[in-house]
């Protein structure tokens, strides 16, 4: 990292040496001036300015910016156009030795036809997209601070929904474009970073199993700036992805970064700093509550005297301790500049993110540069776009599933709060040593160290040739390389380390992911009528990740912390272990696209993909797609009506899936000590069978089929549009039991298959659009459902969704059942309490016929300890429907946004209240929710999971307002440049009938027997930050 840091350095010295020397000059006879956005007053680079009636003009710069020299004195008229606004036109008077001023706003055309749109490989004319392709404007979408590009998508593109596992600073997040279509393969779409994809796997590696046993979920993209990103297009339909083959199969997200600009040179500067607090808190018993209802059960009998041992005098509210308002900062500082066949740009940016619990955060230093060089007269075009940073991510022993004596939230939820945080002596209290199942969690937050340093290089170099006017040749390589060493030690100090006399690890991970890609595109100018662009490509990527682990325990000192690992001196740590995986996946691939009359449009794809972890025979596969659109308003019978544009479009595709690990298809062995045998006078340890053979292993295919239409009205002052869709996917990778006896339980087979279907809406309104004031509003609306179709091998049912906490072992929430959704809840119908207090539910009288297969079921009374038979579906995760409302407005100098989103009718268990709803926690000096005394649960009544705790998560969230106003520096600073100051707030309010702390939440991958990620299980997250933040926009 070092090295490239010295590497970018003389970039940006250069830079700056640039904007000093090509300083605009201030020639007689010039008008000068600067070009926004009227909706969001951003400024608009590429814009297009001419003096009309004459040959002279300009490009605008980053920050909207123009000088028009030797104008010809005397009055003209000046106008802006730039592909995607309404074009504009000013009145300006030019003196003779003097410098005429004029600003431009330039009203957004929402899916302007001849808007410019990129897709794959290549970029298409709005009007020519016969797939399903959502464009974000990031400019619009970032008006304050975004910490994580996949925010700008949040409630802004129909069927892309974002749920974001927990509070922690860049911590993952579930993206679904239209639904997940796997169960066990992977469900996340792909990321084209100027045109070069990227990986989505982790890359931190696994820490200390002290409620950690899994590699943290964390965000692909954390390592990217999104004040960097122009724009973010979602290709959601086989039609717009099937270019991607195989790994485009989840959907596709293209994110474009910043260009510099032909032109004068320019600094620019934003800075931000923020608060953030956490938006809800669980309700426990204080001190004094707590204190006074256990000497009331000791009265009552329920409790032994000895439970007043118990109780101290302390009143501590552990969430309070735990928690704290978490700072802000990030800093960008570009330099941008060029000339008409050279352009640059290079960035910095500091982002300092404290979480709003104690002990944890996120650090990131990024560096990014990229160059464009036109030269043989523009023929040949090369490129070059790198991005080098470093993430430090501090975590905290936290987990959302069972309760771990490491886990922080855990014990917030149950630790006494009759106790203090310290001693009299200073040293944190604890309720004892040796093996204990509740901790002090201020004292596991502050006294374990968990780090994990992350390096990330992504870039990539381009040329491109015009061997004919019509034939033009690109080549591009990209890099991905990604290392991290997670570092974790738990200390003598802290009684979970002290079980091991201290506790260290070491884990590192290193991911390489190298592409190539070749293209050649033919676009021949036929006639006026007929417009034909034929494309065709190789691309080859590899993909490499090695690793290393080690862990030592029985250390002397806590002085060497997780750096001598050596220093370990106690027996049974597990053995170090080190791993490589390796793959490739070769393509080829084509697409025509063709147009009649600026009417009618068809578009062809196929692509070859060959994927070396798949089984012999079964590596190559071929997906195939064709749409077309009609523009319905270009014919005679609408010419007249309503529509100022109206496109039928519709289009069907095939896809695949390889998301399995290398080497799924071989047989793997490891050591094991279960096959050890004698060789002379030892013992020698013998390798077993980790993984059976499975040489039919194939695709996981999907076929998709999309209609739609794109509409606008009121010479489109509102447009929009609307997709229906179906999508099959079959030959589902699935981890199904292996018959015994075996080596193995399980192996991955092609079984079963699942339906989604569902409608996009969005619609885009200007609502007034002056000189002054504007008001602009979106509104984009989802319905998808999807289904089980079948599961294989005759199964009736796969369970998944395991219930945390303790008495919950081998509880599963969920499970897949042919003919419903993912994500449905399993168990018994709770119905109230008995006289007793004694949870009641309904009881079954179930008959199955000769195989056990269910036939029918009837009521039969009520029971208070239900079996398997009296179980049933209960609730459905999926949403029926999710909203997103935004709008902008300005006027004069102020500008003012604001983002609604909510989801409806869906369901979410509430773990955490299943757990600690009950009274009994105090026989075993534990905690509760204080909604557990008015419930109706005798004492002692145990957790019992059951549709009692499945409740309505529905919810609509204010996700942001932010408020700017814009103002002219003094002509003798920075160049007399507009700066931007604003304020802005994240996660302000939150309506849902739901009781816990979010309705927003999912488990991650790994829950269950299939590995699928377990939607609507709430238990213990990271809490939610609520967020105020305030900045500046600088340009120099």
């Amino acid at each position: 990292m070092a090295a490239v840091a010295r590497g970018l350095f003389p970039v940006f010295v250069g830079g700056l040496l640039l904007a000093g020397s090509l300083g605009a000059q201030a020639p007689t006879g010039t008008i000068s001036g600067r070009v926004v956005d009227s909706t969001s007053q951003q400024p608009l680079a590429n814009v297009t300015v001419s003096i009309v009636g004459t040959q002279r003009g300009a490009l605008t710069r980053n920050d909207g910016g123009f000088v028009i020299a030797q104008v010809p004195a005397g009055a003209a008229r000046v106008r802006a156009a730039r592909i995607g606004y309404a074009s504009r036109e000013e009145a300006v008077t030019v003196n003779a030795g003097a410098t005429a001023t004029v600003s431009i706003s330039l009203p957004s055309v929402a899916a302007s036809l001849s808007e410019v749109v990129v897709v794959g490989y290549g970029t298409q004319r709005r009007e020519a997209i016969t797939g399903s392709v959502a464009k974000v404007d990031a400019d619009a979408a970032n008006l304050g601070v975004i910490a994580n590009p996949t925010a700008l998508l949040n409630a802004r593109v129909a069927g892309v929904n974002i749920t974001v596992n927990n509070g922690e600073p860049g911590g993952g997040a579930q993206i679904r474009i239209r639904g997940g279509t796997s169960i066990s393969a992977s469900n996340d779409p792909l990321y084209v970073i100027d045109g070069v994809p990227i990986q989505n796997d982790n890359t931190v590696a696994t820490g200390v199993a002290i409620g950690n046993t899994a590699a943290l979920d964390r965000n692909p993209l954390n390592s990217l700036n999104p004040s960097d990103i122009t724009s973010m297009t979602v290709l959601k339909d086989a039609a717009a992805t099937a270019i991607y083959g195989s790994r485009g199969a989840n959907g596709v997200v293209l994110i474009e970064t910043k260009k510099g600009a032909g032109g004068t040179s320019q600094i620019e500067y934003e800075v931000a700093v923020g608060a953030a607090t956490a938006a809800r808190k669980l309700d426990v018993l204080n001190g004094s509550e707590y204190r006074s209802f256990v000497q009331s059960q000791i009265s009552n009998g329920n409790l032994p005297a000895t439970a007043n041992a118990s109780l101290g005098t302390a009143n501590t509210d552990w969430e309070d301790e735990m928690t704290r308002v978490g700072y802000t900062q990030n800093h960008n500082l570009a330099f941008s500049g060029g000339s008409q066949t050279t352009q640059y740009r290079a960035a910095l940016n500091y982002f300092d993110q404290q979480g709003v619990v104690i002990a944890n955060g996120l650090t990131r230093y990024q560096g990014r540069v990229n160059a464009n060089h036109q030269a043989i007269g523009g023929k040949l075009q090369t490129g070059v776009n790198l991005t080098a940073s470093r993430v430090n991510n501090k975590y905290l022993p936290f987990d959302n599933t069972a309760g771990f004596d490491g886990g922080v939230f855990t014990n917030v939820a149950v630790f006494n709060p009759t106790q203090p945080v310290l001693t009299s002596t200073g040293t944190f209290y604890e309720v004892g040593t040796g093996a204990q199942s509740i901790r002090n969690p201020v004292a596991l937050a502050r006294q374990i160290n968990d780090v994990a340093p992350e390096n990330r290089v992504l870039g990539n170099v381009n040329a491109s040739y015009s061997l004919l006017p019509s034939l033009t040749a690109r080549t591009t390589v990209g890099i991905d390389f990604a290392n991290s060493v997670r570092q974790t030690y738990l200390p003598l100090t802290n009684p979970v380390g002290a079980s091991t006399n201290g506790r260290a690890r070491q884990a590192e991970r290193d991911l390489q992911n190298v592409n190539f890609q070749g293209l050649l595109t033919f676009a021949p100018d036929i006639s006026e009528s007929n417009d034909i662009e034929v494309l065709g490509g190789y691309e080859f990527s590899r993909f490499d990740n090695r690793g290393f682990e080690a862990e030592a325990r029985g250390f002397r000192t806590d002085a060497f912390s997780f750096n001598n690992l050596g220093a370990g001196t106690l027996e049974g740590a597990p053995a170090p272990t080190s791993y490589i995986e390796q793959s490739r996946l070769v393509s080829f691939f084509g697409r025509a696209n063709y147009g009649f009359r600026n009417r009618y449009f068809l578009t062809g794809v196929l692509r070859y993909d060959g994927s070396s972890r798949l089984a012999p025979g079964n590596k190559w596969s071929v997906f195939p797609a064709i749409s077309g659109s009609w523009r319905l308003s270009e014919e005679g019978f609408l010419k007249d009506g309503p529509f100022s544009n109206l496109s039928l479009r519709a289009g069907w595709g095939r896809q695949g899936n390889q998301a399995v690990k290398p080497y799924a298809t071989q047989l793997l062995l490891k050591t094991n000590n279960s096959a050890r045998y004698p060789f002379g006078d030892q013992v020698i340890t013998g390798f077993a069978a980790s993984q059976v053979a499975n040489p039919n292993l194939k695709w996981e295919t999907s076929e998709q089929i999309n209609v739609g239409f794109d509409y606008g009205f009121s010479n489109d002052r509102f447009t929009g549009v609307l997709d229906f869709y179906q999508k099959d996917t079959k030959d589902l990778l699935l981890d199904v039991p292996v018959a015994q006896p075996a080596v193995v339980s399980t192996r991955i087979e092609n079984v079963g298959s699942i339906r989604n279907r569902g409608m996009e809406l969005s619609l885009d309104a200007r609502i007034f659009d002056g000189a002054t004031r504007s008001l602009s509003s979106g509104l984009v609306l989802s319905v998808e459902r999807n289904e089980v179709v079948e599961l294989g091998l005759d199964r009736q049912f796969i369970i998944t969704g395991v219930v945390s906490g303790q008495g919950q072992s081998g509880k599963f929430a969920q499970r897949l059942i042919p003919g419903e959704p993912i994500g449905t809840f399993w168990g018994a119908e709770f119905v109230g309490f008995n006289d007793k207090g004694q949870q009641i539910f309904n009881k079954y009288t179930v008959t199955r016929d000769a195989q056990g297969r269910e036939t029918g079921r009837t009521l039969n009374g009520t029971t208070t300890t239900p079996t398997g038979d009296d179980e049933r579906i209960i609730g459905n995760a999926n949403p029926g429907f999710s909203l997103g409302l935004r709008s902008n407005a300005t006027w004069n100098r102020f500008d003012a946004s604001w983002l609604w989103r909510g989801e409806f009718n869906r369901d979410v268990f509430n773990n955490t209240a299943l757990v600690y709803s009950t009274t009994a926690n105090a026989k075993q000096g534990r905690n509760f929710l204080s909604s557990a005394l008015s419930q109706g649960d005798a004492f002692g009544e145990p957790a019992i999971y059951s549709s009692r705790w499945i409740e309505d998560g529905s919810f609509v969230r204010l996700q942001n307002v932010t408020i700017g106003y814009r103002f002219r520096l003094p002509s003798g600073f920075a160049g007399g440049r507009e700066t931007r100051v604003f304020l802005s707030g994240d996660n302000l309010l939150l309506f849902t009938p739901y009781e816990g702390l979010d309705p927003e939440v999912f488990v991650r991958a790994g829950d269950g027997v299939t590995g699928t990620a377990s939607r609507g299980i709430d238990y213990l997250a990271y809490p939610r930050a609520r967020t105020f933040t305030t900045g500046a926009r600088i340009q120099f």
